[in-house]
């Protein structure tokens, strides 16, 4: 295991955990069960929004691209 790596995973899985049942209301040891599924849901999510960057900078790049070659 890298521990440049495990420690920020563990806080950002903490923060999570801590998030989580502050939003939902659950106690923690409810949220504890729910954890797994929180963290592959942000997880996700910020996957999504890290493709649709990607693709917005690549269109608005061969959009600059056209207008230059025209």
């Amino acid at each position: 295991m890298n521990p440049r790596t495990t420690v920020p995973m563990v806080f950002v899985v903490l923060v999570i955990w801590l998030v989580g049942a502050a939003v939902t209301r659950y106690s923690l040891e409810q949220m504890a069960y729910f954890a797994p599924i929180a963290v592959v849901v942000v997880g996700a999510t910020v996957g999504l929004v890290l493709l649709w960057l990607k693709i917005i900078r690549e269109s608005m790049r061969q959009r600059r691209a056209r207008r230059s070659a025209a």
